[in-house]
């Protein structure tokens, strides 16, 4: 299916995205899309702890991402109406799921566009100021990263905090096999902090929850590698397979750029081991170190990292 009649959503102006009669009208169908979002959650979502939230003034919502249905297991932890922020535009103009955010409230980025990315905080906070709450995925793409419980953040919910005045509410999501674990964290005023700090602030609190659930809830043992004879970097490998083949509109060609690689935080200030390591690919092989490639040194390599 093609969405074509939300192509409107596009647009850089504010006013034609975001409307006080179109707020209003979420608001009010909210407990109805809440109900659907329940039916149709494939996990059986467990509400670990609860934070209270304000009432009577908009918050941020900043969850972690790491999986195709954390928006809609985000949605629910929150409890109230919100306008997401969304960047996977293959994903809404393709899919039920589009639709579905449509109603309950959205605002479209494109990662790749710098006005799209500049416009959509005025779009956000244009929101917020008729009264609903915002849904942001600071880390812009799925964790599928080694050993980050969350990833470097964009700074999008510090500025957006300090445009509307609002606290930011930290969610973390975990899933082990068809259940998902989450944490609503305590709100917090972001805006105390310059922007390096508080956007760290915020990641550390992500960072704490999401180990708070992996550490209650995980359920994977080193023992299983051994009978199975699979090592880590192979066993992770067929774990990122299977969290990407469930978003069934995107292929392997745009899987890792979208998911992973091209809209994900790049450090200018940290050096990665793909960068680190690019100079080997220029490496003339002679008979003096053709020793370096042998499959068992290769395989440990593989293991090491």
């Amino acid at each position: 299916m093609r969405n074509n009649f939300l192509n409107y959503l596009m647009s850089n102006d504010p006013e034609k995205v975001v409307s006080k009669s179109g707020v209003r009208f979420r608001k009010f169908i909210f407990p109805l899309m809440r109900l659907i979002l329940i039916i149709a959650n494939p996990y059986k979502l467990h509400v670990v702890r609860k934070a209270e939230v304000p009432k009577g003034k908009p918050v941020i919502f900043a969850s972690t991402h790491g999986f195709k249905d954390d928006v809609l297991n985000a949605v629910l932890v929150a409890g109230r109406p919100l306008y997401i922020l969304m960047g996977a535009l293959i994903d809404f103009y393709n899919s039920l799921e589009g639709i579905l955010a449509w109603l309950i409230g959205v605002v479209l980025v494109d990662r790749s566009d710098k006005d799209s990315r500049t416009i959509s905080l005025p779009k956000m906070q244009r929101a917020m100021k008729f009264g609903t709450n915002a849904l942001i995925f600071p880390e812009s793409a799925w964790n599928l990263t080694d050993s980050l419980l969350v990833m470097k953040l964009y700074s999008g919910v510090y500025k957006m905090a300090i445009r509307a005045n609002v606290l930011v509410a930290p969610i973390a999501t975990h899933t082990e096999g068809k259940n998902c674990y989450a944490i609503l964290g305590e709100p917090f005023d972001i805006t105390v902090y310059g922007c390096d700090e508080g956007t760290q602030m915020l990641r550390d609190k992500l960072a704490t929850l999401k180990f708070e659930l992996m550490e209650s809830y995980s359920s994977f043992l080193r023992s299983e590698l051994e009978v199975s004879g699979k090592s880590c970097r192979t066993a992770w490998e067929e774990i990122k397979r299977k969290i990407i083949s469930e978003a069934s509109t995107r292929t392997q060609e745009t899987e890792y750029k979208e998911l992973y690689s091209t809209y994900r935080y790049i450090d200018k200030n940290i050096t990665e081991y793909a960068e680190a390591f690019a100079h080997l690919c220029d490496i003339k092989i002679t008979k003096h170190n053709a020793f370096l490639l042998r499959p068992d040194r290769l395989e440990k390599q593989s293991n090491d990292r």
